[in-house]
């Protein structure tokens, strides 16, 4: 258990046996470590990686639900044409913004208004998408009140 080497207290005797090893002796141990023999379950890893990253994350925020669906509606179009696996829409959390507002700027503070916005989510994941399946996605044309993230 080493903490830190700045200060004398806290020095520990594995810090202090660390600190007299020469560099060129770690140096050694480190590349030993890195090639070793894969494992069995290292090239597992290995070959289930690429299928995890094969995916597209689509994330949309909306005021307007309606938007919303047109937008959700067009993506599961374009994707399907081009047959790709899709999950989703997942409706996330509604984000409830509001806004207290006093009704007359000098007088009756105790008399107020609130507003409120509230900011829709949905989630689409496009699994095993193409190449032509990413050009259908990048020619949509979306409605104006729909915010798109898309993760690759």
């Amino acid at each position: 258990r080493a903490m830190s080497v700045g200060h004398p207290r806290t020095r520990t005797m594995s810090s202090a046996l660390f600190a007299t090893e020469s560099v060129s002796a770690l140096r050694g141990a480190a590349t030993a470590r890195h090639t070793a023999k894969p494992t069995r379950a290292m090239s597992v890893r290995a070959q289930a990686a690429p299928v995890a990253a094969q995916k597209i994350r689509i994330r949309l925020r909306s005021f307007e639900t309606n938007h919303m669906q047109s937008a959700c509606d067009k993506i599961i179009a374009a994707a399907a044409a081009t047959e790709a696996r899709i999950s989703g829409p997942v409706p996330l959390p509604t984000k409830r913004r509001i806004y207290c507002v006093l009704r007359s700027p000098h007088v009756n503070k105790d008399s107020r208004e609130h507003f409120e916005t509230r900011t829709h989510h949905r989630l689409i994941d496009v699994h095993q998408p193409t190449a032509q399946t990413i050009d259908a996605l990048m020619a949509l044309e979306l409605p104006s009140g729909v915010d798109v993230e898309i993760k690759l």
